[in-house]
């Protein structure tokens, strides 16, 4: 099923984390033969525009199906709140959705129901296993980043600590379900054996048994 278009949303792909236990780059890494940003773009474009990725300072990004705007993270090795803070400030649409490059199976549904309940609210966050969701949220821009730089400023470096900061719309895990059944879209390649899972659920659509999917952030 087509997503329904979110327009005026920008896509915030973060794309430079250190991959420690992945053991490579896992944006240029191949997953069911693209590479793993390609399919976060290609999802992102179908609910999104334009889309942003944040990159290391130097590092070489694989070729992608969808126009994107390429910028550098503005702190190395500060972690997803700084490349956070970095897309944020490119971004001159209202809103903004945030996610990773190692979240393959997203789902652009997804995007559309955090689009419709972020009126009102800083940001909109899934609350997946009792936890938020902030790479996987729909964030107002000049106050999300305001949020995030203060919580910068305050030597964090958790994605929760900027959402602490905001007022936030909570989708609960079974409003998720009814569009992601298996949660799928919460599904980060974070190790190398993890993969396999992410393969064999592309190739069947995404009706493998889930995976409890990992917490961002």
């Amino acid at each position: 099923m087509d997503a329904p278009p979110a327009p005026g949303i920008t896509a915030i792909v973060l794309a430079g984390g250190k991959s420690t236990r992945f053991g490579s780059d896992k944006a240029s890494a191949i997953l069911a033969g693209r590479p793993m940003l390609d399919w976060v773009v290609t999802a992102c474009a179908e609910a999104c525009a334009p889309i942003v990725v944040v990159r290391a300072r130097g590092q070489r990004l694989p070729r992608v199906g969808a126009p994107i705007e390429v910028i550098d993270d503005f702190v190395d090795g500060a972690g997803p709140l700084a490349g956070l803070a970095a897309g944020l400030r490119a971004t001159t649409t209202e809103f903004a959705f945030a996610t990773s490059c190692d979240a393959p199976l997203l789902r652009p549904e997804l995007i559309a129901l955090l689009a419709r309940q972020i009126d009102g609210f800083d940001a909109a966050c899934p609350e997946v296993d009792a936890r938020l969701q902030p790479l996987v949220a729909v964030y107002r821009v000049g106050v999300a980043l305001g949020g995030v730089e203060k919580a910068l400023e305050a030597g964090e470096s958790s994605l929760q600590a900027a959402l602490s900061r905001l007022r936030v719309a909570v989708v609960n895990e079974a409003a998720v379900q009814v569009i992601d059944p298996n949660l799928d879209s919460f599904l980060n390649i974070n190790r190398p054996d993890v993969r396999a899972d992410a393969e064999a659920r592309l190739c069947v659509g995404g009706s493998a048994p889930p995976q409890r999917p990992m917490a961002n952030g």
